[in-house]
């Protein structure tokens, strides 16, 4: 498994999560009984400050988890360029 050191916007990503929860639940109970389902509700009748809010939270939440996605494909890299420079090491014998 490749390691990858805690990066400080980890956190950040977590409370852009607990964010976007806790507007979805907000929705769930106040909507819970609408028609259009919580989701549609609470978006239609959400005031443009909180929906601007929430969809920059999901940005970073989206951009976040690419940066992850980053870290862990150098990581898988860097080991895989080990294992392959040890192979070598081992092939001059």
């Amino acid at each position: 498994m490749a390691k990858i050191e805690v990066q400080s916007f980890f956190y950040d990503l977590i409370h852009c999560k607990d964010k976007i929860l806790s507007s979805f639940d907000q929705w769930d109970e106040k909507y819970g009984e609408d028609e259009r389902g919580p989701l549609v509700a609470g978006m239609r009748e959400c005031p443009d400050n909180e929906l601007i809010t929430l969809l920059i939270n999901i940005q970073k939440l989206a951009a976040g988890y690419e940066r992850i996605k980053e870290l862990i494909d150098q990581a898988e890299q860097a080991e895989v360029d080990e294992a392959m420079s040890e192979d070598d090491d081992d092939d001059d014998f």
